[in-house]
């Protein structure tokens, strides 16, 4: 999945090297990192209701209402598409993704310092580092709009939580050897990897608008040819 995910980038790369994003492909990336990041929220409340030790439960705590705060912010910042198919299929998109990394087994009970805690942290941890955005985009391009601008704030905040986030998969004491921490932390970046390259290849298609033009454009020049033959013939 890995070779997989990094083949995604690459089109991605070459795909926004010609283009720009556009109301659908912003609405697809917001709605599915606003998604993920919900996920966490649903989660990580959980904390607030349950007696946690103080130290993970201020990184916690803090990554709980930056989440939201970065919601919220997106919800401003992106150009919403008015293509009803468009959030159609980023509904579908959030829930296999929902289904595939089991966030409902993360929203049981209370946490405790076992394996479903781990888990739930490494899926967290992969989802702060493996949804990227800005590296698909050419080194050059400004980022002068108020979706790439808050597409560079939401990555920024991204890697602060996931210094906090090592810390705890670094720091906890659980009951799980070396290698079962690390097959849980490879599992659970394969499944937010899958994600990432469903986001894109549907990120990858062409939008609305640009069909749109795409008709214009052939339409005027069968035009032009149409003129440019009946002037001939006279």
């Amino acid at each position: 999945m890995q070779s997989i995910a990094r083949k995604m980038r690459e089109m991605a790369q070459q795909f926004f090297q010609q283009r720009d994003f556009g109301s659908e492909r912003e609405t697809r990336i917001t709605l599915f990192i606003q998604a993920a990041k919900m996920c966490n929220v649903f989660v990580l409340s959980k904390i607030e209701m349950q007696p946690f030790a103080w130290e993970p439960y201020k990184y916690l705590h803090r990554q709980l209402f930056r989440e939201m705060e970065l919601v919220t912010l997106m919800n401003k910042a992106t150009s919403w598409s008015t293509n009803p198919y468009v959030y159609a299929e980023a509904s579908n998109l959030n829930l296999k993704f929902w289904q595939n990394a089991d966030i409902d087994g993360y929203m049981q009970g209370f946490f405790m310092p076992d394996e479903n805690f781990y888990r739930y942290l490494a899926l967290s941890h992969a989802l702060l580092s493996e949804i990227r955005i800005l590296p698909i985009l050419p080194p050059t391009k400004e980022l002068n709009t108020p979706f790439l601008s808050s597409m560079k704030e939401v990555e920024e905040e991204n890697g602060r939580m996931i210094q906090a986030q090592i810390r705890l998969l670094k720091g906890m004491d659980l009951p799980l050897t070396y290698d079962e921490k690390e097959r849980i932390i490879r599992e659970q970046r394969t499944i937010v990897q899958a994600a990432y390259c469903d986001l894109l290849e549907s990120v990858l298609q062409e939008d609305e608008e640009e069909e749109e033009q795409q008709v214009d454009i052939t339409a005027k020049k069968g035009n032009a040819g149409k003129a440019n033959t009946a002037r001939k013939e006279k």
